[in-house]
């Protein structure tokens, strides 16, 4: 019996010492993510909560060893030798996974999963969030703690397997052994099989999210990347189409003219991460943004849009395509996906406009060249168009107030008119670098204020120029920046989505607030009817200002997670573990989760045949 203790033992101490490392990992990423005061209940809530997906991590990571505690009942195996480059590969792996999702929850908000290969074709863009020190500081950490698992592991592996008598025994208690350990990477004897929600156990999402081990999350969702045929499919056809039958009228008759113009030129300015939450002129924080709020009263001002989504290459597609968003597929890097999307710039190009496109970072990140050039731009400007002084003035790429002159500089000098320049500012980004410290102690708030001096100081300049009379200018955020202000877990998520959404310049009739619920995807389709254009091409963007607008909505997918406020609350549902978060006010009929998953189900339908 000495042999099945000896290959047990070392079956159990390789499983037990990877497990050992998971829960100090996890609780390291709820106390240094946290921004709340939490008890100790809360974490030991956190450890409790979490095994499942840990037990089954675990389980992956000790099949070799149990393969070679097989092989050992009839051969010699060198077991330490054999395991040394395994061990190391298993340790880097947890040290470097668990990191990653230590670092990148403060900027993404969501667990690691299959997101970030989205990104990794770029990485110098994806990096340039952050310092330099941040970096270093976070590999080092990953080295000392791949060193502290491997040392775990060489010592929890025995020295050498040899075959003894009782084979038989010896055998069948190692495949026991197996299928309780597949029992556990199964998730037990129930219908269900792990997954992420199985750890979700409160109305928390912060508590929720440190549950999850990262290592779990990010096999699961890549797992799902080429099954997504399969998802989303929540009612029958009939049911669906019920549901979705007045959520998208296309009629270009107005109720309103806003422009003194058919044919204004137009400026249409991407404000990186500026949502409400940031603007006093709608109520939030006050003097952050004094020009966006001073033009504001000026303009037309729509107080009551949001955010379909919540990264650059998403919010872009909305925002110029009138396109949807998707929890996680990103249709800009989808080529086949995203050339075949109408947009404002091709209907324009199509009533004879120029359109130019100008950003003052890297235009092959995540496939943005592709899509504008798809989409009826004729000129490209990007960080490559400007000096290498100027190249280097952000970690992004150009900053904010270089790019503004250049803006301005354009407007004088387009090839034929009618013209439109779609331009993505970029200043307010991570790691908030910008030569402004006018608000104390507060690096995010600076970059917007900088970004917002910027603004302010373009559109004065452009009212002295022959320009003004006749140009629309556009401004809206690609997404809302949802860390700001710092605290992870707020009753009213909601403001996390809005964003301000204005039109000035001097082709606007007379300075306005339109209060009506919209999408920042409703900007094409507003727009275009205001010129008299067909909307026809955007499915999925409203002309909110059409008689026919009788069921006003604002969607919103993140990572996993989608919600839909309009007249009646807000409703935000996790798709992970199908529970509604937060309700406000309790919807007992489930009326807005129904909306929301219907419009997901029939906006992804129409994403995948298209």
């Amino acid at each position: 019996m000495e042999n099945v203790k000896e290959k047990i033992l070392f079956i159990v101490k390789y499983y037990a010492s990877i497990l050992l490392c998971f829960v100090p990992l996890r609780l390291i990423f709820a106390i240094t993510n946290s921004t709340e005061a939490y008890t100790l209940s809360d974490y030991s809530d956190i450890a409790l909560h979490g095994l499942p997906l840990d037990v089954a991590v675990a389980g992956y990571l000790t099949v070799l060893p149990l393969l070679l505690s097989i092989a050992g009942t009839f051969v010699y195996i060198p077991t330490r030798k054999l395991l040394t480059v395994y061990n190391a590969f298993v340790a880097i792996i947890i040290a470097a996974i668990f990191m990653a999702d230590i670092s990148l929850y403060p900027f993404w908000e969501f667990k690691l999963d299959a997101s970030f290969l989205l990104y990794i074709d770029s990485p110098s863009n994806a990096l340039a969030s952050v310092e330099t020190g941040y970096i270093i500081t976070r590999l080092l950490l990953t080295l000392l703690i791949g060193i502290a698992i491997f040392v775990l592991l060489h010592n929890a592996t025995t020295k050498s397997l040899r075959p003894k008598k009782n084979r038989i025994i010896t055998l069948s208690a190692i495949i026991l052994s197996g299928a309780l350990i597949f029992l556990g990477i199964r998730g037990g004897v129930d219908e269900s099989t792990n997954n992420i929600g199985k750890v979700y156990y409160s109305d928390n999402q912060f508590l929720n999210h440190s549950a999850v081990n990262p290592i779990f999350s990010l096999l699961y969702s890549m797992g799902k990347r080429d099954d997504l045929s399969n998802e989303y499919n929540f009612y029958p056809q009939k049911e669906l189409e019920a549901l979705t039958a007045n959520l998208y009228p296309h009629d270009a008759t107005i109720t309103d003219t806003l422009l003194n113009t058919t044919r204004p030129n137009i400026i249409t300015i991407i404000l990186e991460g500026m949502g409400s939450n940031l603007t006093g002129s709608l109520g939030e924080i006050e003097g952050i943004t004094p020009n966006f709020d001073r033009l504001s009263k000026e303009g037309i001002l729509f107080t009551n849009c949001y955010a379909n989504s919540y990264r650059t290459d998403r919010g872009l597609i909305c925002a110029l395509s009138g396109y949807a968003s998707f929890p996680k597929t990103s249709v800009m890097k989808s080529p086949i996906k995203s050339s075949k999307l109408p947009s404002l710039a091709s209907s324009l190009k199509d009533a004879g406009y120029h359109n130019t496109l100008l950003y003052g970072g890297d235009i092959n990140f995540t496939n943005m060249k592709s899509y504008f050039y798809s989409t009826g731009y004729s000129d490209l400007i990007s960080d490559k168009d400007f000096s290498i002084k100027q190249q280097k003035s952000h970690q992004w790429g150009v900053s904010d107030h270089v790019t503004f002159d250049s803006l301005l500089a354009l407007t004088k000098s387009r090839p034929q008119e009618p013209w439109h320049i779609t331009y993505l500012t970029l200043s307010s980004h991570e790691p908030w670098t910008v030569p402004c410290n006018r608000i104390k102690n507060d690096k995010i708030a600076n970059a917007f204020a900088y970004t917002d001096s910027c603004l302010g100081s373009f559109i004065d300049r452009l009212k002295k120029s022959d320009e003004w009379n006749n140009t629309l200018v556009i401004c809206l955020p690609d997404h809302a920046l949802r860390s700001y202000p710092p605290k992870k877990h707020r009753d009213d998520e909601i403001v996390r989505n809005k964003i301000p959404l204005l039109l000035t310049g001097g082709a606007i009739r007379r300075a306005k607030r339109i209060e009506t619920i919209c999408n920042q995807s409703d900007l094409p389709a507003t727009i275009l009817a205001q010129m008299g254009l067909p909307t026809e091409k955007f499915t999925f963007s409203r002309n909110i200002l059409s008689p026919s607008y009788s069921t006003p909505f604002a969607y919103h997918s993140f990572n996993n997670a989608i919600s839909l406020t309009d007249t009646t609350g807000y409703t935000l549902l996790d798709l992970d573990s199908h529970t509604i978060l937060i309700e406000s006010p309790i919807d007992s009929s489930n009326h807005r989760a129904r909306m929301a998953k219907a419009i997901l189900q029939h906006t992804y339908t129409h994403f995948r045949e298209q």
